[in-house]
């Protein structure tokens, strides 16, 4: 925190100096479209943190993880020290669970995985990312199962010019990438391709292997117009990663040398395919028709354990409408996904075979209901019925469950710059694969379905207000979400249940400030905290205190400057202590540390160089104080329980041209 403190003093002296410039700049409003309607911030009903393809490129990270973990408002970790796919956590539901509470999508294609595994998102480079939308408490109509905290909504560009770029840093560091595109008439294709390396920031462990990690994507679009009213698009992406994260370190451990080997490192092989067809046509400038299909097939293999290998296949198809007149617009749709999870023992014996059906319907409309078009509210209904096939030597049998979700928000424009708004969103979420059929360690096998799990329900309001001028930014709401059977794990028990009854409450603010045609500042706030309400064991589950794995404040804070060819960025982010996972007493004695991280950025513009549109070269340093950061997960110390990431400083050097 001391360090902190001297970052927000030097900050606050360059805005001093930086005020006595400020002058009138015109700050335009974000278009979002999370909710399946494009529309402006000041008219919408949802909170939405938004953040466009320059700043992405601008924050000088080469990761989504890196990304959301320093520059967005979410709780976001690698509590086993895998920062491809990271624990994240939104409005209290816990890095232990919050991934679950939160449907990510990938330009419309879901990528939550159906058992307990985080989905890989670490791994998208971000020079490939146009935008991301974070919708909070809301978006359970269109996004259906597992939406309780809302929705990451991200959307990759159409590349139309060659850019090359490479970097290196320190830990052996690589990041190279290239993307190109071209159109014709009515046809155009965009590719890209990224690697991303390190030879590892610890310790060597007792095999002589650090953390070292490797991961590259390729992505082909494509897109038809045959006529005026009508597109066809094609996506397909292929990932690969290979990864040796540490072992959990003891307190003592970690306190001296979070660097240090805790034991065996654990090896982990990523490979995925997705691919995405949709055709839209316009009947009418009042009505449109999609139709898409969407594919993956994936395989997780962690080689140290004994049921290692996990082949998943997902096949989604979907029809939606779309219809506007006047004051009225109307979206709909309705979806089938398939998805199979087979899990193999020593990567040859089937030992699981499990199928998830999800079955959906729903409508949402946008209504303006005056003349001036300051008073607007939005509505809607989704039906869903998840349906599980289990197949193994134990069990063959099935189970469903019927999931109701609705929507009602609104937004009301008290003049050109302030308005008003409020959303209720009642969501659900079914029980992954792994809690319906946990692995018993006493046989080896999966031979119990768990009869002490039912799906969750939460019941979230939002109220909210914006200021939007020529200067200024300011976005503040606060939260309150009724929960109805959480589901956890029971550290007593070691089994996954549901805890009778929860809630969740906060405050959000968000500031952007221009202070001149050269400096910004940007201000995250988030207070959140997560309770338990009442349960029937009251001696796991006492009424009254604090869900595990919830920061209760987290600030990110940061300075950016723009004059000419030179670009640069200054920003800390902290969050928290909070509760150990399996701490369900509350023992303050024993907390996970909080998080803290100091990081810079500066790109120059060289300008065109013969062949060469642009050179730039850039360099970023990450973590600048070098704090220890890591997340506790147990307040057994036995053999371990602080998973270290992010305890090192790093920096890199590159250069990026464009042809």
């Amino acid at each position: 925190m001391y360090h902190f403190i001297i970052f927000i003093f030097v900050i606050c002296f360059s805005l001093y100096s930086s005020l006595i410039y400020s002058e009138e700049l015109n700050t335009d409003e974000v278009i979002v479209y999370s909710n399946k309607f494009y529309t402006s911030e000041s008219n919408s009903a949802h909170h939405v943190e938004v953040y466009d393809h320059q700043e992405i490129i601008n924050s000088g990270t080469n990761n989504l993880f890196d990304f959301l973990s320093n520059k967005s408002s979410l709780n976001v970790s690698s509590y086993s020290g895998n920062k491809a796919a990271p624990s994240i956590d939104m409005r209290g539901y816990g890095l232990e669970n919050g991934f679950q509470n939160i449907v990510v999508n990938v330009d419309g294609y879901r990528i939550n995985n159906i058992d307990m595994a985080p989905g890989f998102l670490g791994t998208i480079n971000t020079k490939d990312i146009d935008r991301i939308e974070i919708l909070k408490g809301s978006g359970s109509v269109v996004h259906g199962d597992g939406s309780n905290a809302g929705s990451i909504n991200i959307y990759t560009k159409n590349h139309d010019k060659t850019r090359i770029s490479s970097a290196y840093g320190n830990f052996g560091q690589k990041n190279h990438s290239f993307t190109t595109g071209k159109t014709i008439d009515n046809f155009s294709i965009s590719l890209s391709s990224s690697y991303e390396s390190n030879d590892g920031f610890s310790q060597k462990d007792s095999r002589g292997n650090k953390d070292k990690s490797k991961s590259s994507n390729q992505t082909i679009k494509m897109s038809y117009q045959p006529d005026n009213f009508s597109q066809l698009n094609f996506k397909y992406s292929n990932t690969e990663s290979n990864s040796l994260f540490p072992a959990a370190l003891t307190r003592l451990q970690f306190n001296r040398d979070p660097s240090m080997s805790g034991g065996q490192y654990n090896e982990f092989d990523y490979n995925d395919d997705i691919w995405g067809l949709d055709y839209v046509t316009h009947f009418s400038n009042n009505f449109s028709v999609k139709i898409y299909h969407q594919g993956q097939r994936k395989k997780y293999d962690s080689r140290d354990y004994s049921t290692n290998l996990r082949k998943t296949s997902a096949l989604v198809n979907a029809l939606e409408f779309d219809y506007s007149l006047n004051s009225l617009h109307i979206t709909s749709g309705v979806s089938v996904s398939e998805r199979e999870l087979n899990a193999f023992q020593n990567s040859e014996t089937l030992v699981n075979q499990v199928n998830k059906q999800n079955e959906a319907i729903y409508i949402q409309a946008k209504h303006k209901l005056d003349e001036k078009e300051k008073i607007s509210v939005t509505y809607g209904a989704r039906k869903e019925r998840v349906k599980n096939q289990f197949n193994n030597t134990s069990i063959n049998s099935e189970n469903s469950e019927q999931l109701s979700m609705f929507e009602l928000g609104l937004n009301y424009l008290l003049n050109k710059k302030i308005n008003l708004f409020t959303n209720f969103s009642k969501s659900m979420q079914s029980q992954d694969i792994d809690r319906l059929l946990p692995y018993n360690f006493g046989t080896a096998a999966y031979d119990t379905l768990n009869p002490n799990i039912k799906p969750m329900q939460s019941r979230t309001i939002t109220l909210g207000i914006n200021y939007i001028d020529q200067k200024q930014k300011l976005k503040v709401n606060t939260f309150y979400a009724d929960l109805d059977n959480e589901i956890v794990y029971n550290p007593s028990t070691f089994i996954n249940e549901n805890i009778d009854r929860t809630n969740k409450y906060g405050y959000e603010i968000f500031l952007m400030r221009k202070l001149n045609e050269n400096f910004d500042v940007k201000f995250n706030y988030a207070y959140t905290i997560a309770k338990i309400l009442n349960d029937t064991d009251s001696s796991t589950f006492p009424s009254g205190k604090l869900l595990p794995g919830v920061p209760k404040n987290s600030i990110n804070f940061g300075i950016n400057y723009q004059h000419e060819n030179l670009t640069a960025s200054l920003n800390h982010v902290w969050r928290d202590r909070s509760f150990i996972f399996d701490d369900f007493d509350n023992n303050a004695n024993m907390m996970s540390p909080s998080y803290e991280s100091t990081n810079a950025f500066i790109k120059y513009n060289l300008g065109k160089f013969d062949k060469f549109s642009t050179i730039s070269v850039f360099a970023s340093v990450n973590n600048i104080f070098n704090q220890k950061n890591g997340v506790r997960t147990t307040t057994s110390d036995t053999y371990g329980a602080i998973y270290p990431y992010n305890f090192r400083r790093t920096w890199f050097i590159g250069m990026e041209v464009e042809i």
